[in-house]
């Protein structure tokens, strides 16, 4: 049988690859005998004839045949198990679907298996400040069986619910395992988390025992252990108990309250007589994070959790007698409840209670002899910036692999552990509580390229939803049914929490709100959560990009990007950078200028923070994941969510009020008028950018400067010099240096209205500014454009003094008609623009040819048709959403802004009566989401508010020439192309570029547009 396309004795351990994908490892065989994959391969081959060339090929088929798969694995595992194996799956939907309906089996049974050697380690208890303990297999087993024998006797099993507040440590297992041998469901946190936030999880699932450590230990932070824990009891009515898991005081409780050293002194409950329970017995309640509100109970199926975890762990990890595995978590992690079912692999675990400096846990993995070990990317971020090499100060001689998770793993913490710990395969694994496993992982035999998971998890049909080769990252869902999916939300029995939660935005495929980009080898590459998209001046912005750049740069120890969308002046939503600094750095204007550059350059203008402000620390959970949800909750001035399941919540006491948070609007003493130019513009440039020190050669765009920015630079400019330049100017020249000159010399002669943004050869593509009434926003297109042919901006009336800008299209077409008649005479004309632009030239295309004039062709970028002229159902579906953003919009602002807000509004409603008798708008400044933009200057803001009255009140007529409509990949609620396609008789050419309605105009997603333009223009 053949199987692995990488023969690891004939492959160097490091190979090089394309740039991108940085450095790959090859894996060395084990010594002992081959992995257990390839032995599952084997048993496949010799039961059912199969055989399989590589894990892909393997992989395809577990994929195709779920119950194949499924069953073949139950009989190779040697699980302890009665009952009927068939049918392996009821139903195919993932949402629906039950595994093994007639098949009865223990959880705890399995994990202590007497198939495993009774005197062999099982576990490793290290605690800081305290003796290690090491249990054997037998010794695990017969605290099990005592502690399960004190909770039969208290009248516990299955269906009854309980509560544990435990450190890492010995009593925690020996609590689940016994728990799951009589067939109850324990719920799990750590001792630093809050009590209102452990109350707000505990008191849904309605405890009958609370397991708590109750002694105090040195390095305990915020509330002293035993009064969060006397809390916690006096917070759950349920209550019949509570069992100290160490020598805390038990007295002063409600209930009554024993020891863990009392039950293990009771008559135990033998293994031979813990029932056999249904496949779907449920084994832990986990809970969501509680971002979105209370935190929903994740209701887990013991036999779901341990084919799951057994297949991971032996098939993708290679568990095996003799392992020792050793992973950073808490009681309050899933990983803490993955880590412990290794034992059912004959393995042993090592649990860790204390402080994590930076060499802590590599002291742990040499003194231990781990085999295996699991951590996070910010500890091996602390690892190197401390400067440790492991592999110099440590003997590491059995480490066979690191596992990684909690955050991204970035390509340069590849390169780091396998320079300065070992060259082992490290494997990036990423799934979560949701489901208690993993979807993406590693494999034993596989190659592991930096920055990737090595494959996802075998049977399950992980994609990137929405994803294409231009844009590769998409929604990762999975398609096929799985055992560890979730039995369900306590407390929603019609499930449609639960349908919401996981179902709802993509129809028959679990969706849990992560992304990833799959690559052509099957590894994956995540970028961060969906959820956790921004959303800046309408372009959504993924923070794992960013946090992917600024990875590894030796001033910053932490980075975390989230949106700020009040007070009003930032509604349209600015990105704010926190940025923890290493000892010794400091946020100079050399730095902040490197990481608006890097960003700009390598991602978007977007993607550029406005605000980068310096912290001590970053908010993170118990678990030790960044909490974006608490710092966006702070810049926007709310109560942080959930402050009682931070580690750190004092970290945010700094950020309150920030005055940097509180405004954006320029102060007047700022440059005060009568000043050198060149001086005011420094200063205005220093406002905006945040960096006092500048160099002449900075760039405008290369800093991250977009064209909002640029307004407000240049009437700052002419408020305090009187110096009126066109902002169109950056076209020919973005360098501060640029415009000091500028500054200095005379003003452009000519109509600003029109823009030559390049010269060429040929007939010009005359370009029509879209909503912000500037042409600005073609730069990318402009850049990536490879047509030799001249490129004609044309701009809004309105934009300079003492001009009213346009509210109507067709009289915005007869204006600018003359405009493009002084370049070009004669027809044939090409036309186009972005959004509102295309538009605009649509209409000029058919007042051109009303006139005798040829239109080569309309060139439409995503040009969006108002929704009161799209088909019935869109515009029925607008009607019916139009209430309830209204009522978003009023509910959205402060107590004290409703009222202007509402007042606002009654203008708007007048001058669409003003509209419909034919007059001209008075407020065309407060149209649409120009409420409350008080940073715009007032001009551009008319602009943009009489485009947009002008655009709601465009009904399309007939065209016969030649319409292209280049649609964004990520549509938007709403789909103009009938309307394009109806008014264009059928004729319509249809092109597609990745990106939503305004980013694909942006780096990278422009240049599949310009391609298109390219094309046309040929």
């Amino acid at each position: 049988m053949a199987y692995g396309r990488h023969e690891a004795a004939a492959q160097p351990f490091f190979a090089p690859t394309e740039p991108m994908a940085g450095r790959i490892l090859f894996p060395q065989p084990r010594a002992e005998s081959p992995s257990q994959l390839r032995q599952f391969c084997q048993f496949l081959a010799e039961r059912q004839g199969r055989s399989f060339a590589d894990q892909a090929a393997l992989q395809d088929w577990a994929i195709g045949d779920f119950r194949g798969f499924w069953t073949a694995f139950l009989a190779w595992s040697g699980l302890r198990c009665s009952g009927a194996a068939q049918p392996a799956c009821e139903g195919d939907a993932i949402e629906i679907a039950r595994f093994f309906p007639n098949l009865r089996l223990n959880f705890a049974d399995n994990l202590l298996s007497p198939a495993f050697d009774d005197a062999s380690l099982a576990l490793v208890a290290v605690q800081h400040g305290r003796a290690t303990q090491r249990l054997t297999r037998a010794e695990l087993r017969d605290r099990v069986e005592r502690v399960a024998g004190a909770l039969k006797r208290l009248g516990i099993g299955p269906g009854d619910r309980l509560g544990m507040v435990s450190r890492n440590g010995a009593e925690a297992v020996v609590v689940f395992l016994a728990a799951a041998a009589i067939g109850a469901s324990l719920s799990t946190a750590a001792p630093e988390m809050g009590a209102e936030a452990v109350i707000d999880r505990f008191s849904q699932i309605e405890p009958s025992l609370l397991f708590a450590h109750l002694a105090p230990r040195p390095f305990d932070t915020g509330m002293p252990v035993p009064e969060r824990i006397a809390r916690l009891a006096a917070g759950l009515p349920s209550l019949r108990g509570v069992v100290a898991l160490d020598e805390g005081d038990i007295t002063g409780f409600a209930v009554p309250a024993t020891t863990l050293e009392e039950m293990l002194e009771g008559a135990p409950l033998l293994q031979a007589d813990w029932p056999q329970l249904p496949f779907d017995q449920p084994l832990v309640i986990m809970f969501t994070s509680g971002t979105t509100g209370r935190p929903k109970c994740i209701l887990h199926g013991a036999g779901g959790a341990l084919l799951e975890h057994a297949k991971e762990h032996r098939l993708h990890a290679d568990l095996r007698p003799g392992d020792r595995l050793f992973f950073q978590t808490s009681c309050s992690w899933m990983m803490w409840n993955w880590q412990v079912s290794a034992i059912g692999a004959g393995a042993a675990i090592l649990a860790y209670d204390g402080p994590v400096a930076a060499p802590t846990l590599w002291d742990i993995v040499a003194q231990e002899d781990i085999t295996v070990f699991g951590t996070s990317p910010p500890y091996l971020r602390l690892s190197a910036s401390a400067g440790l090499v492991p592999a110099a100060s440590h003997a590491l001689r059995p480490l066979r692999l690191v596992l990684s998770t909690g955050s991204i793993l970035q390509d340069d913490q590849f390169a780091w552990v396998w320079d300065n710990v070992k060259p082992v395969p490290l494997h990036s694994i990423s799934g979560g509580t949701d489901i208690l496993g993993c979807f993406v992982l590693g494999g034993p035999d596989l190659p592991v390229r930096a920055g990737e998971s090595p494959c996802a998890s075998l049977a399950m049909d992980i994609r990137a939803h929405g994803a294409t080769p231009d844009a590769p990252v998409g929604e990762l869902v999975c398609a096929t049914p799985f055992p560890s999916r979730p039995l369900g939300f306590l407390n929603d029995p019609g499930g449609a929490r639960f349908h919401k939660a996981y179902f709802a935005q993509n129809a028959g495929l679990w969706t849990q709100g992560d992304r990833v980009a799959i690559g052509p080898t099957g590894g994956a590459r995540l970028h961060g959560r969906s959820d956790g998209v921004l959303n800046i001046r309408g372009i959504r912005v993924g923070p794992a990009e960013i946090y992917r750049l600024l990875a590894g740069w030796p001033e910053l120890a932490g980075v975390m990007a989230v949106e700020q969308r009040a007070p009003a002046e930032f509604a349209d939503g600015r990105l704010v950078l926190l940025v923890v600094l290493r000892p010794g750095a400091a946020l100079t204007s050399a730095l902040t200028g490197r990481i608006r550059r890097v960003l700009a350059r390598e991602a978007s203008a977007a993607h550029v923070p406005e605000l980068i402000l310096p912290v001590d620390a970053l908010p993170l959970t118990s678990s030790g994941k960044q909490s974006e949800a608490a710092m966006t909750d702070l810049v926007n001035g709310l109560p942080p969510r959930n402050l009682g399941a931070l580690a750190n919540p004092e970290c945010l006491d700094a950020l309150r009020a920030h005055p940097a948070l509180l405004s954006r609007l320029f102060a007047d003493s700022a440059a005060p008028m009568g000043k050198d130019p060149e001086e005011v513009l420094r200063a205005v440039w220093t406002e905006i950018f945040g960096m006092a020190e500048i160099d002449p050669e900075d760039d405008f765009f290369e800093l991250g400067g977009s064209s909002l920015m640029a307004a407000r630079l240049f009437s700052e400019l002419q408020r305090l010099t009187g110096i009126d330049l066109p902002a169109t100017i950056l076209l020919q020249g973005a360098r501060f240096r640029d415009l000091a000159e500028a500054l200095g010399a005379p003003l452009p002669e000519g109509p600003r209205q029109v823009v030559h943004l390049q010269p060429g050869e040929g007939r010009p593509l005359f370009m029509i500014h879209s909503l912000s009434g500037a042409v600005l926003d073609l730069a990318p297109l402009q850049k990536a454009l490879a047509s030799r042919r001249p490129l004609v901006g044309i701009q809004a009336r309105g934009l300079e003094a003492g001009q009213p800008p346009h509210s109507c299209i067709m009289a915005m077409a007869r204006d600018y008609i003359p405009l493009i008649r002084q370049v070009q005479p004669e027809g044939p004309y090409t036309l186009g623009g972005h959004s509102f632009g295309g538009m605009v030239a649509f209409e000029i295309a058919r007042q051109l040819r009303a006139a005798g004039q040829q239109v080569d062709q309309v060139l439409m970028i995503d040009t969006l048709v108002h929704a009161r002229f799209l088909p019935g159902r869109q515009w029925l579906r607008y009607r019916a959403m139009r209430p309830l953003r209204h009522l978003q919009g009023l509910l959205t602002r402060r107590p004290e802004e409703r009222l202007g807000y509402l007042a606002d509004k009654g203008r708007v409603m007048l001058d669409r009566l003003r509209i419909k008798l034919g007059r001209a708008p008075l407020r065309p400044d407060l149209a649409g989401a120009q409420i409350g933009d008080a940073h715009i200057p007032p001009a551009l803001r008319a602009v943009r508010g009489a485009a947009l009255t002008a655009f709601t009140h465009y009904k399309p007529g007939a065209y016969d020439g030649k319409l292209v409509f280049i649609r964004a990949g990520d549509a938007g609620e709403f789909d103009p192309e009938p309307v394009w396609r109806r008014v264009s008789g059928g004729r319509l050419v249809v092109l597609e570029a990745p990106g939503d309605h305004l980013s694909m105009i942006t780096e990278p997603h422009v240049q599949a547009v310009a391609r298109h333009f390219d094309a046309c223009l040929a």
